[in-house]
């Protein structure tokens, strides 16, 4: 299971882009998990932020 998902996606690099990161870095904080293997950031003609599925699924299933 090594697709990752995509939380937020904008339309070029911003301070937003860099808020969005550090909020959800610091979700990944909360549970236990260690930002830097947890959350990425992406150049795709967007930019996007998407999670490690073991992150995702913690709160997508109440785990």
């Amino acid at each position: 299971m090594d697709d990752w998902v995509e939380v937020a996606s904008f339309d070029s690099m911003s301070d937003a882009v860099h808020r969005e990161k550090a909020r959800i870095e610091d979700l990944a904080l909360d549970v236990g998990l260690m930002p830097e293997k947890g959350v990425q950031v992406e150049d795709k003609g967007r930019i996007i932020i998407s999670v490690h599925p073991e992150f995702y699924n913690y709160y997508a299933h109440g785990r």
